[in-house]
């Protein structure tokens, strides 16, 4: 069980990874990937994937449920809104796609890995 203080620090790495990527997905001059095929959309999925483990840890005695998830799909909704104002970024449904992907990779296998280890 995840005690009141780890909660808070999960809220703390919560804030500052959004706060990181909202920088990465809003900065004119994007960071470069890997050469490597979709390297971006890997990159969102385990952005989201991270971001889905931070949501649920942080307020852990409620389950995965559409508040916790739906407000992240929503953020990312919103910053491919706002990209469509930034030079050099583009909206991008594909983008979208993969940070889904990496709500429901959590939400369908990390949720059971964690149950598995004795830490949910």
């Amino acid at each position: 069980m995840i005690s009141r203080c780890n909660r808070e620090g999960f809220r703390l790495l919560l804030g500052l990874a959004l706060v990181v990527a909202t920088w990465l997905a809003l900065t004119p001059q994007p960071v470069p990937l890997p050469d490597a095929p979709l390297s971006d959309k890997w990159a969102h999925l385990l952005a989201y994937l991270v971001l889905a483990f931070l949501a649920d840890a942080s307020w852990p005695d409620r389950r995965f449920t559409a508040p916790k998830w739906s407000g992240l799909l929503l953020y990312g909704i919103a910053i491919e809104l706002l990209q469509t104002q930034i030079p050099n970024r583009v909206f991008s449904i594909g983008d979208i796609v993969a940070n889904g992907a990496g709500i429901a990779l959590y939400a369908f296998g990390g949720i059971y890995l964690l149950q598995r280890l004795g830490w949910r």
